[in-house]
């Protein structure tokens, strides 16, 4: 019995020293370890950090140029006029007064035009002189490759389509103490929408309810024309001229556009730019 324990504290001596060395040998390398992994660590870290930083540095940077050119756009619409065919910059922005001037007397004429005698096919190509131009100012501005991805093209395509809301009533409710149901439909949506795009929005609508009383008129006057030479969109229950004769043109950045998105540069909307 002696013998085998003596025989036994050798083998558990010798086994506790290995033990012990191996114990001692991956202290030594966690030691040498240490410093390169926290080195790689912080490296890391900092790397993190760093691309965080220039992400965050970049959105705020592309934030600030999407205001910057979303206030140019808002420049220029506002700078855009209708174009009544065969009349002055003056003439035409007289023709506009004058029907508002005397609304009592052309509300229902106006009414019975757009919600009666226009179907809708019709009324989406009055508001299309619009778009189109609009469409156009985004192009010019933003030099994007796909407009439609633009959130500004979308907001706007939003209002468009909530005009022609039921039939025109959309547009029509503009023109009435009704309230405009587009503010509501932005007003409910999840996106954000800036006091500088809603300015944009108004300034669109404006332009919309510009065109549809120069068509208005356009229309009722050649109607009364023992000519009867205006151009038509083939509707045999009234005459609505072609788009072409209803150019835009935003004089402040040399833009001018029909619902053809042909440029033509020697019409000038605004008098005062009418030396350019």
């Amino acid at each position: 019995m002696q013998s085998q324990a003596a025989e036994q504290r050798p083998f558990s001596a010798k086994t506790s020293l290995q033990m012990q060395r191996a114990s001692s040998v991956n202290r030594s390398h966690s030691l040498n370890r240490s410093p390169t992994s926290a080195r790689v660590s912080q490296t890391s870290s900092v790397g993190t950090m760093n691309s965080s930083g220039s992400e965050s540095l970049l959105q705020q940077k592309t934030k600030e140029q999407e205001v910057a050119l979303t206030k140019e756009t808002l420049l220029i619409i506002n700078d855009m006029r209708m174009k009544f065919p065969g009349k002055t910059d003056e003439e035409s922005e007289f023709i506009i007064e004058d029907i508002m001037d005397n609304w009592k007397y052309h509300k229902t004429k106006v009414a019975s035009y757009w919600l009666i005698k226009l179907d809708s096919v019709k009324q989406r190509k009055i508001l299309d002189i619009v778009k189109t131009s609009v469409r156009a100012v985004l192009q010019h501005v933003w030099k994007a490759p796909d407009i439609e991805n633009l959130h500004l093209y979308r907001l706007f395509n939003r209002v468009f389509n909530r005009l022609l809301w039921s039939h025109g009533q959309g547009l029509w409710n503009c023109f009435c103490n009704s309230g405009n149901s587009w503010e509501t439909i932005l007003s409910k949506s999840t996106e954000v929408v800036t006091p500088v795009q809603l300015q944009c929005c108004q300034r669109i609508v404006q332009l919309c309810k510009h065109c549809l009383l120069v068509v208005y008129k356009y229309s009722s006057d050649s109607r009364g024309s023992p000519t009867g030479n205006s151009l038509h969109w083939d509707d045999r229950r009234c005459l609505l001229p072609g788009p072409s004769l209803f150019i835009m043109k935003s004089s402040s950045s040399n833009i001018s556009c029909s619902s053809s998105g042909m440029s033509r540069p020697s019409i000038l909307f605004t008098h005062r730019y009418s030396h350019l």
